[in-house]
This record gives structure tokens, sequence and C-alpha cells, in this order.
């Protein structure tokens, strides 16, 4: 939750979340210094500079450099370059490559924010928190089990008295619950082009997944919504087109783990951290001190 602070220069009372004051237009001297509430996402640099001092974190030990052009090779990095947030990273030979260039600083955040994360999950460091894990008590365990026991009892009176008839409606039923459920979660499935930052996004049941630019990895990132509420009017269809400058969704490694959770196998998406409670977490600055910036693929794009 964002403190309240007194405007220094109008008396005028700002939150420590708001850039500027509202009464003078004077620059907010707190604004980015508390870190996004746990649920929150940072979305500006300041605030993503403010994550990273909350969570001890050693960025240049981990070769992350947030608000600066850093120019020596193996780095992952985010400035602003007048109007526009500049997202990069110097491989090991030393050439840039740009992960994004634009004037939407949340985009550019997001970028290097998940790559962060993506980062530190590899070596097993979670400063997003841990999963809560799921158990059921033998109290439900064992109404859920008498209730099973009724069900089945009631299922098997019926099956005596009308057993071919009772098969066919049960199929019936089930295949036309089965169909209706897939079209309805699926109906808008397909690309959309955002007209506020022109990215490419892919709406898959509930969530959406996007991609800037040509992904050597094939990977669509996971996102929290389409920028605009209505986004039915910026349909591109669901069939890819190379036009579009991004990798095609049905051939990422995205749509293998989505399709793999539908026959129950683990699936690495937003949603999986949807239980995460970030108070649960137990980290803190000796969770960095066997850091290897070694083990980062420094050859790729990013």
């Amino acid at each position: 939750m964002a403190s309240i602070v007194t405007c220094p220069y109008c008396g005028s009372v700002v939150p420590s979340d708001q850039k500027n004051c509202p009464g003078c237009g004077a620059p907010n001297e707190l604004y980015g210094t508390e870190p996004a509430a746990p649920n929150q996402k940072p979305k500006t640099i300041e605030e993503l500079q403010a994550f990273c001092r909350a969570h001890n974190m050693p960025l240049r030990k981990m070769r992350f450099f947030i608000g600066e052009d850093y120019r020596q090779p193996k780095a992952f990095g985010i400035y602003r370059d007048g109007d526009e947030v500049v997202v990069y990273k110097n491989k090991a030979d030393g050439e840039r490559a740009i992960r994004y260039r634009g004037r939407f600083e949340e985009r550019g955040v997001r970028e290097i924010y998940n790559k962060l994360l993506e980062e530190c999950h590899r070596r097993g460091i979670y400063p997003d928190g841990k999963p809560i894990p799921v158990s059921r008590s033998a109290g439900s365990g064992s109404r859920s089990a008498s209730s099973r026991r009724h069900r089945r009892g009631d299922f098997l009176s019926l099956l005596t008295e009308h057993p071919f008839r009772l098969f066919l409606l049960l199929v019936l039923l089930t295949a036309i619950a089965s169909s209706c459920s897939d079209r309805l979660n699926h109906r808008s499935d397909g690309y959309y082009r955002s007209p506020e930052d022109n990215g490419v996004y892919y709406h898959y049941g509930d969530d959406w997944y996007y991609s800037a630019d040509e992904d050597s990895t094939g990977f669509w990132y996971p996102t929290d919504a389409f920028p605009e509420s209505e986004y039915e009017a910026y349909g591109l269809g669901d069939d890819w087109d190379t036009e579009w400058g991004v990798s095609d969704f049905r051939e990422s490694s995205t749509w293998d783990d989505l399709q793999s959770s539908t026959v129950g196998t683990s699936s690495s998406t937003d949603s999986d951290y949807d239980s995460w409670d970030s108070d649960d977490s137990d980290w803190d600055s000796s969770d960095y001190d066997s850091w290897d910036s070694g083990s980062t693929d420094w050859d790729s794009d990013w």
C-alpha cells in the first residue's frame, strides 16, 4: 500500500506511488522508492529498482543493469533514452541485442522483469513467492467418498431400470457438454494487434500471451490482459501471418506446454503462479551467494 507524503513545495497530500504532486506538479521524490505490493508487478523502472532492493538482489553480480546503459559484455538492462525505453542484452562477444525500444515503459519493464525472474527461477530462487501446497483434509475426503457412494447408488438404480436408454443419454449429454464447453472457452482464440503498443497478442481460453518481435526460442510470454477492454475489434484471425513479425503461436513451445497441460502434464505459465504467496518467501541476500552468471546463455538474442 502506498504511503502518504506532503509536497514540500505546495503542501498538498501526495501518495508515494504518484509520480507528480496533484497540486503543483512537482516531482514526488519518494516515487519509486517503495516496492510494488506483493501481488503487483512493477510497471516503471523505479518500481523495478525498488523491487530488486527489497529482495537484496546483487544486480551487478547477476549482470542486470536497471536504469543503466551498460556497455560491457554479458549484461541485461533497461534505461530511458529520451521519450523511449530501451531493453537490451549484451552478448558474450559484446554485440548488443535490442529486446524492446519504444515509448511504453510498462511494456519494457515487463520484458526485463520476466527475464529477471526467469534467471532467478533457473537457479532455484523465487523472489515472486513460493507455491502454496494444495491438500485435502481427512474430513472433506470422507464426505466426498460418502457423497460418491450415494451418487453411485442412484446411478446403479437407474442403470438397472433402463440400462440402454440411460447409456445413450449419458453418452449424448457428455458429448454435448464437452463440445459446448470447449467452444465457449475457446471461441475467441486467435491473434490480436493492440493499437496502444502495436504488439501482437494471442488469446487462448481466458489467457493472453504476447510477442513483441520474432523470438528465436518460440516462446510467447503470459500477460495479464489485452491493452484494450474491447479486444474483439482488434482481431487478426487464427491463421498466422509471417508479415506480423512474430513467431507462430501454434508452433511455439508455449503452445506445446498448453497442450501438455490438458493431458495432465505441468506447464509453466503465469497461471501457475496465481496461488503463490510472496509473504511465504524465505529469500535473503545469501540466496544469491552462489550466483554464477556464466550459466546464462549469453550467445542468444535473449
